[in-house]
């Protein structure tokens, strides 16, 4: 692979507005659009909180993309120094980072109401009711490919953040955000459909059939040949630093989990391998540190020295882990270029040492505690609710067999936003296409909900 082609500014289509600079410009593009507005709704880890401490889906992807373009700039500057490749000695570290600082605002766009729960919620719908619904005699099963078939069960906020971004009407145009090939390449964490999956080594999909083409045309407009983006590496390890700090942060003031317990993150841990001694003195240090701050808070007599010790860790591990990404990104520089390179940046460093610790405290307490999983559930209440009344409604939709008084109601409760992009996209197309087209309109219509519409659609439904 080579840079000239994966920073590729290519556009997927033609824009019809060629004289708007501020449309062909990602970041402007995405700030100023509705969708990443919504992300304010959005949950991050505890869905429907009232508490304004806590991060939504939006701060969360700030976050991200400001540790991303951190880590671009690292990496450049390093890959520059040690002359990996000419192309570095010719462009400038904003090239390489923007792209990062974009990638971080919209790879979690596509996320459904309800954190990660929301698409657990609707994979499951539809494991337990694709094979029951029907048009008129014939069962949706036997009308779709297995292709579309294997796109509903499994459901993936990733696939649909690139059908969002490439589909989405924005300023009148149908053909998406029209976002640059690099920003979308580096987003793509599963570069695999569902039909590929069970052969593949990824665990989820990255694109979706109605993508098919998108995905094509970037891949070989960069170079890709089927492997991830390089920079989506970067962008993965920008999303683990940020979340595993942050949850951290916000299960505390939620009361789910105490100093003590953070404090005692390496207890009854076991070292091994060849970095014992390395991870012994690492760890140390690391509490130590910790505990060095909250000293502080005391002595400055801190409203809240857990927290702010807490906090001012959370930037203190962030710092470590950035320098350990970037380094092993240089590391493994020729692997990655040449799609080879398998895991994630973190694997044997004392960052992914330190995120499974924290991801162990937080499975044990944070992800599992009652304050969450309450509001989760009710959570997938809503979202199968939904399903349930609009799923079935559509199938018959923008078809000529004859709709129910109830259906069509139910269909006009559909935003026409989401039913302008179904009409876009399915004229021309096969029977089996608009039906499967019509069933992902609904899919469109329910991720892009925040956890407050869904709940009042829900309620209002169901009075």
């Amino acid at each position: 692979m080579r840079w000239e082609q994966l920073l590729s500014d290519e556009h997927y289509s033609k824009q019809q507005f060629l004289d708007q600079k501020s449309f062909r410009d990602d970041y402007d593009t995405i700030i100023c659009s509705t969708l990443f507005r919504r992300l304010q709704d959005k949950a991050q880890v505890f869905p429907l909180d009232e508490d304004d401490y806590v991060r939504t889906r939006l701060t969360h992807s700030l976050e991200v993309s400001a540790i991303g373009k951190r880590l671009g700039e690292y990496v450049f500057r390093r890959l520059k120094s040690a002359k990996k490749d000419p192309w570095f000695s010719s462009h400038t570290e904003k090239e390489f980072s923007d792209v990062l600082l974009c990638a971080g605002l919209v790879h979690d766009i596509g996320n459904p109401p309800f954190g990660h729960f929301g698409e657990y919620s609707i994979r499951e719908w539809f494991q337990k009711n694709l094979e029951n619904l029907y048009v008129g005699d014939r069962p949706v099963t036997e009308l779709l490919s297995q292709w579309q078939i294997q796109d509903l069960l499994h459901f993936e906020g990733n696939a649909q953040s690139i059908r969002l971004l490439s589909k989405t009407p924005y300023l009148g145009a149908y053909n998406g955000f029209d976002l640059s090939y690099r920003v979308l390449g580096s987003i793509i964490k599963y570069p695999v459909s569902s039909e590929e999956l069970a052969g593949s080594r990824y665990k989820k999909i990255g694109y979706h059939y109605s993508e098919r083409e998108l995905f094509s045309q970037l891949s070989t407009a960069m170079g890709l040949n089927g492997s991830r983006h390089p920079l989506s590496f970067l962008l993965e390890a920008a999303d683990d630093i940020a979340y595993r700090t942050s949850d951290l942060e916000d299960a505390m003031v939620k009361k789910v989990i105490s100093y003590q317990q953070i404090a005692g993150i390496f207890k009854n841990r076991q070292f091994s391998g060849d970095h014992k001694k390395d991870y012994d003195m690492d760890s140390y240090t690391c509490m130590s540190r910790l505990s060095q701050f909250y000293r502080e808070a005391i002595d400055n007599k801190i409203r809240n020295p857990e927290l702010t010790a807490v906090q001012r860790w959370s930037q203190y591990i962030q710092e470590i882990m950035i320098e350990e990404a970037g380094e092993s990104f240089v590391k493994h520089y020729d692997a990655l270029m040449c799609g080879d390179f398998c895991g994630d940046l973190f694997d044997d460093t004392f960052s992914g040492y330190l995120i499974m610790a924290i991801s162990e405290l937080s499975e044990k307490y944070i992800y599992t505690s009652s304050v969450k999983t309450k509001t989760e559930l009710f959570g997938r209440r809503v979202i199968h609710s939904l399903l349930d009344q609009f799923l079935p409604a559509v199938l018959l939709y923008d078809t000529e067999e004859k709709m129910t008084f109830i259906q069509r109601r139910t269909v006009d409760t559909v935003s026409n936003f989401y039913k302008s992009m179904y009409h876009e996209q399915s004229r021309g197309k096969s029977d089996a296409d608009r039906l499967y087209l019509r069933m992902i309109m609904i899919t469109d219509f329910i991720s892009g909900m925040t956890d407050n519409y869904a709940k009042r659609l829900y309620r209002e439904l169901n009075v």
